[in-house]
């Protein structure tokens, strides 16, 4: 059950990323016509339900000069459409290590990491994407959750859960956090 609500958040946040995918500090090199038709293609194969191959398209296509920051959440928000979440973070750690200021492919990994059951290295990520955005909210609710069901500290759990809603008092969680801190103060 717990894996199954993860997917979908992961596929959440891999949404909205996509839609603000990682600056680049220096401008990307332009794609060829075929990186771009390639990687078009990709996204098509995805949106259409072909997800393995449409990562295959993508993958290709940044291997042919599409841009990877531009990229690499729509590959691994294909990975994440198959159930594929190792193959996720095969593509999104390397892409980490080379550029480790992208928080958004960070916080995914975050996520990723806890849907896999490794529960410390999901908080060694998340607690990376705070230090770096502390506006980042989802960052904040998945850092709850794992205080709360993985390391059972419900101090560390209520003042991430705060965190959240000051962040977003209206969020997809807020209903759960103000639940959780409400039946926490009895």
């Amino acid at each position: 059950m717990m894996r199954g609500i993860l997917i979908c958040a992961l596929g959440a946040l891999a949404i909205g990323c996509a839609a603000n995918p990682p600056r680049a500090e220096h401008p990307p090199r332009p794609a060829t016509p075929d990186a771009e038709a390639l990687f078009e293609r990709g996204r098509s194969l995805a949106t259409r339900g072909d997800a393995l191959r449409g990562e295959q398209y993508m993958v290709m296509a940044v291997r042919l000069g599409y841009p990877e920051r531009e990229a690499i959440v729509e590959i691994v928000g294909a990975c994440l459409a198959s159930s594929r979440l190792r193959a996720a973070l095969a593509h999104a750690e390397p892409f980490l290590r080379r550029h480790p200021d992208a928080w958004e492919v960070r916080q995914l990994v975050g996520a990723l990491h806890l849907a896999l059951g490794d529960a410390q290295s999901a908080w060694t990520e998340l607690e990376r994407v705070v230090r770096q955005q502390p506006a980042a909210a989802e960052a904040h609710y998945l850092l709850a959750v794992i205080a709360q069901e993985h390391f059972v500290d419900g101090e560390a759990a209520r003042e991430r859960y705060l965190a959240y809603l000051e962040r977003a008092p209206r969020g997809r969680h807020a209903a759960e956090a103000r639940a959780w801190l409400s039946e926490a103060a009895r």
